[in-house]
C-alpha cells in the first residue's frame, strides 16, 4: 500500500509539472502556477479542455480518479504514521484459554471472554474470568471466578474485581476485591469478605489465606454458627 501511494504521489507531481509548463507556454507568463488554489486550478482545467478538445476529457477524468486515490493514500499514510494511543491494547482476543505449566505439571488454567494485553506495561486485562488451580498430582485445588481481572506479568500477581468467588474443598470465599500472589499462592481479600464452611459463615473486612482456603487470617470478624478457632488467626 505504501509503494502504491508513493507511485501515485510521483505521478501527481509529474502531472502537476506538466500542467504548469503547459499553462506557462500558453499564457506566456514567467510565474509559477499554484495548483493548490481551487479557483485557479478549475479555471486552468476548463481552459485546457476547451482548447484541446473533448478527447482530453477522458484523460482529465483519469487524472481526477488518480487524485482521489492520492488523497485517500494521504489520509491512510497520516493515520499509519501517527503515534499509537498508549491507552489502546497491543493485543486483543475473545474466548481465551491460558494454561500455565511448570515443566509437565499444570499450575492453573485461565478462561476469559475477552482479554487486552499491553506489552510495554506487561499488563493483561480480562473480562469474566474463571481460573482452575491444580495440585501436583493433577487434582483440582481451587477455582476462582470474577467479573474482571488485572494480571501484572512482571510481579506475577492477579487482581480479581467484582463478584469474586473462590471455591475449594475447605469452603467458599466471596469478596468484591481479591489479590492473588501467584509467587506464594496466597489470597488477600478486602472491602468485605465472606467465608462459608459447611453451615458456618465467617465475615470480615479483610482476609488473608492460602490458595486452598485452609489457613486464614481475618480482620474485623463476625461469625455465624460454630467456628474452629484453631484455624483462625484473630
Amino acid at each position: 500500500m505504501k509503494k502504491f501511494c508513493w507511485i501515485l504521489s510521483r505521478f501527481w507531481k509529474i502531472v502537476r509539472t506538466h500542467f504548469q509548463s503547459l499553462s506557462l507556454s500558453k499564457r506566456g507568463e514567467n510565474r509559477n502556477s499554484n495548483l493548490s488554489s481551487s479557483p485557479k486550478f478549475l479555471f486552468f482545467v476548463k481552459e485546457w479542455i476547451g482548447e484541446f478538445g473533448k478527447p482530453k476529457i477522458f484523460y482529465f477524468l483519469t487524472i481526477i480518479v488518480f487524485i482521489s486515490f492520492l488523497v485517500s493514500c494521504t489520509f491512510s499514510e497520516e493515520s499509519f504514521s501517527g503515534k499509537k494511543d498508549s491507552k489502546l491494547p497491543d493485543e486483543e482476543a475473545d474466548s481465551v484459554k491460558i494454561i500455565s505449566m511448570t515443566k509437565d505439571i499444570i499450575d492453573y488454567e485461565l478462561e476469559a471472554t475477552h482479554i487486552d494485553r499491553f506489552y510495554k506495561k506487561k499488563l493483561t486485562l480480562a473480562d469474566s474470568i474463571f481460573i482452575t488451580t491444580f495440585n501436583p498430582d493433577g487434582s483440582i485445588k481451587s477455582t476462582l471466578s470474577s467479573d474482571k481481572a488485572e494480571m501484572d506479568e512482571a510481579k506475577n500477581i492477579l487482581t480479581a474485581i467484582d463478584n469474586v468467588i473462590v471455591k475449594s474443598e475447605n469452603g467458599i470465599m466471596k469478596t468484591p476485591f481479591l489479590i492473588w500472589n501467584k509467587n506464594t499462592d496466597e489470597f488477600y481479600a478486602k472491602n468485605g469478605v465472606t467465608l462459608i464452611r459447611e453451615d458456618n459463615v465467617l465475615q470480615g473486612q479483610e482476609m488473608k489465606t492460602d490458595g486452598n482456603l485452609e489457613r486464614i487470617e481475618i480482620i474485623k470478624v463476625s461469625a455465624e454458627g460454630k467456628i474452629d478457632e484453631s484455624e483462625i488467626d484473630w
